[in-house]
């Protein structure tokens, strides 16, 4: 398990740490959707048997079948890559696989927040300076179990780097 003395330390030897995709976060989604898509395409089976397939539900019945395969394919595709990664490097912190769109450099940082959301669904949120042309970086538990942490570590090497060194 990592903790802010392994990241740091990783950080002081490597300029950077990576934080891929946790995969028993994304193995447990994965059997949740699985489930949600076989009880789907049960129903959907089921009312096209039964010759009940016209009307809303039925397209409504189609849609959720689609979306949980959608979620499943994403979530397998996040197993097998480990991505979207999180890495925290010398420029700043960056969330995605586009580094233009998904970095905040430290000096465009305006605040690191603590950890919100609903549990087991939190993320932390980096603001940056500029509200209208940068929107806030959101750090998830997909990536780091635990955010409190996380938020502290990151904060201080936000200090470090807001410090003046003469």
């Amino acid at each position: 398990m990592s903790t802010a003395a392994t990241w740091t330390s990783e950080y002081e030897t490597t300029g950077r740490v990576v934080f891929p995709q946790r995969r028993s976060r994304l193995l447990i989604r994965l059997v949740f959707f699985a489930l949600l898509m076989a009880a789907s395409l049960v129903s959907n089976v089921q009312h096209l048997r039964a010759g009940d397939v016209s009307g809303t539900l039925g397209v409504l019945r189609l849609t959720a079948l689609a979306g949980f395969v959608c979620v499943v394919g994403l979530t397998v595709w996040q197993l097998i890559t480990r991505r979207p990664v999180v890495t925290v490097d010398r420029v700043g912190i960056t969330s995605g696989m586009d580094r233009a769109k998904g970095l905040v450099p430290w000096e465009g940082i305006a605040r690191i927040d603590a950890p919100s959301g609903l549990p087991g669904l939190r993320t932390v949120q980096v603001q940056p300076l500029d509200k209208h042309g940068s929107t806030a970086l959101g750090i998830p538990q997909d990536n780091v179990q635990n955010l409190a942490e996380l938020t502290d570590w990151l904060r201080a090497l936000l200090a470090q780097r807001q410090t003046p060194t003469d």
